[in-house]
């Protein structure tokens, strides 16, 4: 997770610094930022949840500097336009990848709550949507899609974008978000349910994905609308809030339910700019920032301080620490920054967020050192 952050801090500050530059900090915050959160929770939760056997230490640190190495291959491939560099950093992010497939599905076997299998079963595809969406993104990167670069172009976005990162977020929600609040799971949130969503979501992401790869608009917006219809099912699955448990999160919580605002509003804009032959790229910026950005960092903020441990005072101690509703505020005015092409003022939310966001981790990260000195 300090990986993920760290890909997180860099884009950002890429994104402040070179301003309509956009390849590189986006590629910074997902490649490195988001899919090596998605290593890490994935087996994580997988095995805490499914109170299955852990995972071999080595086999998940080969995973984790497999990916990292891949994403800095891959950025520093493109950014300076050396070819070979972008095929050897996605292949090893490819590798990284589909090298979860196994392990997840070990974890699967060897599960002894049935509970949150759905979620397994949806994370295997998820990793297999990346690698495609990887290797597809590799072959536009170097110059090899020839006459079809929008459509590869298209269909990269779909699939890593929703395929991959948004498959894993909508198949974990249900569950991590009752542990955001320490509440129990919705009881319209079962095993059966979860798992039709989980399939109707994917479902919708190769329609999308068809659509965008033979140049169906139609197509493409029934897909995205399918799964902007399905994001607000998930959001009814989620458990009711009372005001002791909305006190408790606070702005964790706030920015989590706002990324997944984003997230919708950011999917029908999409379509609507797909099914209109306009330029997506503002409602694709707009998700990453608005909707995937604040549902990592809503989630690195309770993921944070229970990794690091120190008993029940060292706990609530970083819950206090991670409280950011500075975050919180900076996150949806860089998202509407974004969505009406304010540079300046993304610019400056982007740095408030960036500082923030540091100044918490070292915060959290030397309060541990202090109390285990003690």
């Amino acid at each position: 997770m300090l990986i993920a952050a760290g890909f997180v801090i860099a884009a950002v500050i890429a994104a402040a610094v070179r301003g309509d530059g956009w390849w590189l900090p986006l590629h910074l915050f997902l490649v490195g930022g988001v899919l090596s959160a998605i290593s890490a929770t994935t087996q994580m939760l997988a095995i805490t949840w499914s109170s299955s056997p852990p995972t071999r230490p080595w086999v998940a640190t080969v995973v984790r500097w497999t990916l990292a190495a891949g994403a800095v291959g891959v950025v520093v491939g493109r950014d300076t336009g050396r070819r070979w560099l972008i095929e050897f950093g996605g292949g090893f992010v490819a590798i990284a990848l589909v090298g979860m497939v196994p392990v997840l599905w070990a974890v699967h076997r060897g599960a002894v709550t049935d509970r949150y299998r759905p979620a397994i079963e949806a994370y295997v595809a998820a990793h297999l949507f990346g690698a495609v969406g990887v290797i597809v993104g590799v072959v536009m990167a170097t110059g090899r899609s020839g006459s079809r670069h929008l459509e590869l172009r298209g269909t990269h976005l779909i699939v890593n974008l929703f395929g991959c990162v948004g498959l894993v977020i909508a198949a974990t929600l249900p569950y991590f978000t009752a542990t955001q609040v320490r509440s129990k799971m919705s009881p319209r949130a079962t095993r059966p349910v979860l798992r039709i969503v989980a399939a109707v979501f994917a479902a919708a992401v190769l329609f999308a994905a068809l659509g965008r790869m033979i140049d169906s608009a139609p197509l493409t917006v029934v897909g995205l609308a399918v799964l902007a219809a399905v994001l607000v099912v998930i959001v009814a699955l989620l458990p009711i809030f009372d005001r002791k448990r909305w006190s408790w999160a606070g702005p964790r919580l706030a920015q989590l339910l706002c990324g997944i605002g984003w997230w919708v509003g950011t999917t029908i804009a999409l379509a609507v700019a797909i099914g209109r032959g306009t330029d997506d790229r503002t409602a694709l910026r707009t998700l990453a920032i608005g909707g995937f950005a604040q549902i990592l960092i809503a989630s690195l903020a309770y993921l944070g301080p229970v990794l690091r441990g120190g008993g029940h005072k060292q706990l609530t101690a970083g819950f206090a620490i991670t409280r950011s509703w500075v975050s919180l505020i900076a996150g949806n005015v860089a998202a509407l920054a974004v969505a009406s092409h304010a540079g300046w003022l993304l610019r400056a939310a982007l740095i408030a967020w960036g500082v923030d966001l540091a100044g918490r981790a070292v915060w959290l990260l030397s309060s541990r050192s202090a109390a285990t000195t003690e």
